[in-house]
């Protein structure tokens, strides 16, 4: 015991080896006060301790203990809505009579064991009441602690909802809570009476578990809600109804619905500035933490800068200042480049000139958690008659960089740059692409360990069209030209990425000759050559700017702009088996025709689940969006 009362002692026990009880018995000396004290027990095991406060009564010896039976000794308080039975029990000796008080009044006297009475509460007003009960012996008056009886007819109700109702933005991984006004009787809550539907019929199931104070039920389905779905949460049934602490039936206006979305919004719209200034050419990859990182391009009014961005789990927070490589105004950064490295630190490449047009450079930033640091400068720079632009940026796992770029000097060819771990200069690397590979376009690169993979697109005399070509470590072409139909289409702007076991995949944009129409492709590495181009566009037109992700699953995934009803959104599809399924519905952040959704950039968390961002353009400004799979 922790500072017992004068003249209450116990020695102290222990629990036994495999036991979780033990009894400790308390010493009652003829000195210790008569009447109600409380007393505080500790248990202990190492530092760690738990304490238990008591009430016990002292009584002179001789006279008589009148103890409650019913309500239990183990309540603090009493809930009813009706009748209430009463029992007192005598120790000590025979009473003449037991009387029944609430507050000053009397409810009951008896005369002969059992002391019983059943007080109709019917008639109360809602609120708490004192009972005690008194025995009387020879006139000698002897009373019981006082109990609190708390009479309540009014039905519970739920106070509050998470997810609230109507919620349109639910997470698949949703833990469910309800509030409700009083506490309420934990034995008529159980997974039987609480219901989660989705669709509105069919059952998830779910754990469920009420809070200490009995007031917020916590309800956890075992698995992920279903997406897209409508969520139908129900509490108690008609034979099983969940009751407060007096019996009430808790209201059965409490059922609440949401929906479950295919697809997350992160944060709100990004931007670097408020106002309607333009946001847009969006970048994203995913730290270690699966966390996105997003860089973009925005105007100011007087220049077009780069910006960066990391989710913290909250909200978005920009590191470091606006990013330029030109001082001054009037100057245009654009075509950001984003990659994080094995240690987690960010690496940027974006393309930059005074004006827009020509005598375009590139530049490179890495932030070091505090600052961007200045990479070297790249020993290939625009003029006015020739502009480098359109970069693409990775690393391997040597840690040296790679930058690819378009070098337009007269007719466009592709260059690349090697910044070796620790180097101070980027070094000008030789690519060997195919002799009637010309005029090539955009490339895009992918790392795995040390092997790098570009893929770009190029005239090819043979087919008198253009093609993708790709190449592994700058030189060896990986077999022959990627298009469905030479004669009739031209295929443009790739876009690779490698699985987690270094295979490559392609997807890319063709462009009908006839038409001018747009359709999205992939191509997979078979080991030998690229295997049969799939079409993927089959619900849009004028479908572009493909982006191609493949998780640690080894399924990959490709995001496009393309229109469909006059409205242009973004379509993301993922390989299953041999066939291809559209991931939810076309992603636009905003509604109403004017609304179009541009060149979406994805990257796929530990769980193979995709993260994207594109720039959308509305009646006044055009901003990014980040969306996440609801899975």
């Amino acid at each position: 015991m922790e500072q017992p009362p004068p003249g209450i002692t116990a020695q102290p026990t222990a629990i036994p080896v495999g036991e979780t009880t033990a009894t400790l018995t308390l010493q009652v000396s003829p000195s210790a006060a008569a009447g109600e004290t409380t007393i505080t027990v500790r248990a202990a095991s190492g530092n760690d301790f738990r304490t238990v406060s008591l009430k016990l009564t002292v009584v002179p010896a001789g006279d008589l203990v009148v103890r409650w039976a019913a309500p239990a000794p183990a309540d603090s308080a009493t809930y009813t809505n009706g009748a209430l039975p009463l029992e007192a029990t005598i120790e000590g000796g025979a009473a003449e009579t037991v009387e029944f008080h609430r507050d000053t009044q009397l409810l009951a006297r008896v005369s002969a064991p059992p002391y019983t009475y059943t007080w109709d509460t019917r008639g109360m007003p809602e609120g708490a009441f004192q009972l005690v009960a008194r025995a009387t012996r020879g006139g000698t008056t002897f009373t019981s602690i006082a109990r609190t009886v708390i009479v309540d007819r009014t039905p519970p109700q739920v106070s509050s909802r998470a997810p609230a109702s109507s919620d349109a933005q639910v997470s698949a991984r949703a833990s469910l809570e309800a509030t409700f006004s009083e506490p309420m009787r934990p034995a008529s809550i159980s997974p039987d009476n609480v219901e989660v539907l989705a669709h509105g019929n069919t059952r998830i199931e779910t754990s469920v578990s009420l809070s200490a104070d009995g007031t917020t039920l916590m309800i956890t389905p075992t698995t992920p809600l279903p997406a897209p779905s409508t969520v139908l949460v129900k509490l108690g049934t008609g034979s099983q109804p969940i009751l407060d602490l007096a019996g009430n039936v808790l209201q059965s206006t409490t059922e609440w619905q949401f929906t479950v979305p295919v697809w997350l919004p992160v944060g709100g719209a990004l931007s670097a500035r408020t106002g309607s200034t333009p946001a847009e050419n969006a970048v994203l990859k995913l730290d270690a933490d699966d966390l996105p990182v997003v860089a973009w391009s925005e105007f100011d009014g007087s220049a077009k800068n780069i910006h960066v961005a990391r989710w913290n789990g909250a909200t978005w927070v920009h590191l470091g200042e606006a990013l330029s490589g030109l001082a001054g105004t009037a100057t245009h950064a654009e075509n950001p480049t984003l990659h994080l490295d094995a240690s987690g630190r960010v690496l940027i490449a974006w393309q930059e000139a005074t004006g827009v047009g020509s005598g375009e450079n590139l530049y490179a930033r890495r932030w070091n958690n505090t600052f961007w640091e200045d990479l070297p400068a790249f020993p290939i720079t625009g003029t006015e008659d020739r502009y480098i632009a359109e970069p693409s940026i990775t690393t391997t796992n040597t840690g040296n960089i790679y930058v690819y770029a378009t070098h337009q000097f007269g007719i466009p060819r592709i260059v690349a740059f090697e910044l070796s771990a620790g180097a101070a200069n980027w070094t000008t690397i030789d690519v060997h692409r195919p002799l009637d590979y010309d005029t090539t376009g955009s490339a895009t690169i992918s790392a795995h360990g040390t092997n790098v993979f570009v893929s770009y697109d190029a005239y090819h005399a043979q087919h008198e069209t253009r093609v993708i070509g790709v190449l592994l470590n700058h030189s060896g072409a990986m077999g022959s030209s990627i298009i469905t139909a030479p004669q009739s289409v031209a295929a443009v702007t790739p876009s690779i990425a490698t699985s987690a076991v270094g295979v490559p995949s392609v997807a890319w944009k063709e462009v009908h000759k006839n038409t001018g129409d747009g359709s999205i492709h992939f191509s997979s590495w078979t080991g030998s050559e690229w295997a049969e181009p799939v079409l993927l566009s089959h619900d849009s037109t004028n479908n572009t700017e493909p982006s191609l992700a493949i998780g640690d699953n080894g399924i990959p995934t490709v995001a496009w702009s393309g229109v469909a009803n006059s409205q242009r959104s973004i379509y993301v599809s993922r390989q299953r088996a041999a066939t291809w399924e559209p991931i939810g519905p076309p992603l636009r952040s905003m509604t109403g025709s004017g609304a179009q959704a541009h060149r979406p950039t994805f990257d796929m968390d530990r769980q193979s689940r995709p993260w994207l961002a594109w720039h959308e353009a509305g009646s006044t400004s055009t901003d990014i969006h980040i969306y996440r799979y609801n899975q």
